[in-house]
């Protein structure tokens, strides 16, 4: 009797584990989600879970992209951000925006202007255009990179290629290092199966690093690597005499692909030139289509030069408020002084290659400056509304619109154009081009701390 109890209870025990279990075997699989086509948005975020699988291409213009389940296609975004927990079987490519890889992409990984960030691995190749490259995972192929730094923690299989700026190793190479102009620096634990190959420049080698050798053409010191003018033509940071066309190429190239690809541009528009006026615009509607493409074209700078100057960027920004005075100040004295500097300069034979140079200092003030402000207003806007994480470009965005919109105003909006000029010439200059932070910024002499 006490034998039957012993076999009537467990079976009876092993029938409620089964029937307790069956819910959620049940729940689980009612939450599997497949989608059997593209996935295409236009504007907002785009969450694919883990629980979905995608088999098709996914695209997004304008928004952040956040992968947890499965795509077995390729994943396009513009102007956003992406960021992969889980898998892309495909290729993954971006302009303007930031990749951020937790997990697995089994294609090649392509960011035009953008940041690029690996703690997952990449099967393919990885190209990034302009921008910074961060690696602490694995990349199967290839990493090719043209002007930013690369920083390299994890393991590369192939080979590493960049056209300027600074390779930072600490980890695992198992290719060849090809940098034509700038710095490549060999961590502690670096490990170069192949060779190393600078153009011009040089090699800082740890003393427990490996390499299996180590080439340069031109030696170059840093101060050499860093002096805006030496003696035989016009370089900056490590960037040969050639950087502003590159510059201007790749970036003419990249803002027209990027406009192709938005699909919720019209079709008059998408696929032109934008650094050409698409069309003879006359009245009230050409003004407003003059400054649309303006606040692009903007756009595409302050983006290029957030991505290879995040630091310098958030300093400027930070001394428009931090040191207003002094900012203001700088800014008015650089407006009043730069035409009589050049008037000065024409009058002598020597001093006419000069006003080029001034010329180009200006700018690239007010470029960065100008950056600096618009991510500043962005960030200002999107932090009273949300307290979550803030895309920078997504901020850049927001205070380009809003600094273009208020500059389309009659009247007005030149004197906006006027005070922000004045306000990022003056910020790029007291931060020394944002390499000191607000708390050690320069100030005029006039100023009083008091």
């Amino acid at each position: 009797m006490v034998k039957k109890s012993i076999i009537f209870l467990t079976t009876a025990f092993i029938l409620v584990s089964i029937i307790s279990l069956y819910p959620i075997v049940e729940v689980n699989a009612e939450t599997e989600t497949v989608v059997n086509e593209d996935i295409n948005k236009a504007v907002g975020n785009l969450d694919i879970p883990g629980t979905t699988t995608v088999n098709g291409d996914v695209s997004l213009n304008l928004g952040e992209l956040k992968i947890s389940g499965v795509v077995n296609g390729n994943v396009n975004s513009n102007m956003g951000q992406i960021t992969i927990d889980g898998d892309v079987n495909g290729d993954v490519e971006t302009n303007m925006g930031k990749v951020i890889i937790n997990g697995n992409v089994g294609g090649n990984v392509r960011a035009r202007m953008g940041e690029v960030i690996v703690d997952g691995s990449v099967g393919g190749t990885m190209y990034s255009e302009m921008g910074a490259i961060e690696i602490d995972g694995m990349v199967g192929g290839d990493v090719e990179s043209g002007v930013g730094d690369l920083r390299i923690s994890g393991v590369i299989a192939g080979d590493v290629n960049s056209k300027a700026g600074s390779v930072y190793i600490n980890g695992i190479v198992e290719g060849d290092v090809f940098l034509d102009q700038g710095v490549v620096e060999l961590g502690p634990e670096a490990l170069v199966s192949g060779k190393i190959y600078v153009g011009r420049g040089l090699v800082k080698k740890s003393e427990t690093s490996i390499v299996d050798s180590i080439e340069i053409g031109e030696e170059l010191s840093v101060s050499e690597l860093d002096d805006p003018l030496p003696v035989n033509g016009y370089h900056f940071d490590g960037l040969d005499r050639d950087f502003g066309d590159r510059i201007a190429d790749q970036v003419v190239g990249a803002v027209n692909e990027a406009m192709d690809d938005i699909r919720f541009m019209p079709h008059t528009i998408r696929g032109r030139d934008w650094f050409y006026s698409p069309t003879p615009f006359m009245g009230i509607y050409g003004s407003i289509a003059r400054g649309v493409i303006n606040m692009l074209l903007m756009f595409a700078l302050a983006a290029l030069t957030y991505s290879i100057f995040p630091k310098h960027v958030k300093a400027a920004g930070e001394a428009v408020v931090d040191k207003t005075g002094p900012v203001i100040g700088w800014g008015i004295l650089a407006a009043l002084l730069a035409v009589p500097l050049m008037i000065m300069l024409a009058i002598t034979i020597i001093g006419i290659p000069l006003i080029l140079i001034e010329i180009i200092f200006l700018a690239a003030a007010a470029i960065l400056g100008y950056t600096g402000i618009v991510n500043l207003v962005g960030k200002r806007v999107v932090g009273s509304i949300s307290s979550g994480m803030v895309n920078p470009l997504g901020t850049i965005a927001i205070g380009v619109l809003i600094i273009g919109l208020v500059s389309m105003i009659p009247l007005l909006g030149s004197l906006v154009s006027l005070a922000a000029f004045i306000l990022a010439v003056g910020a790029a200059l007291v931060t020394r081009f944002g390499t000191l932070p607000p708390a050690e910024t320069v100030s005029l002499p006039i100023d009083n701390p008091e």
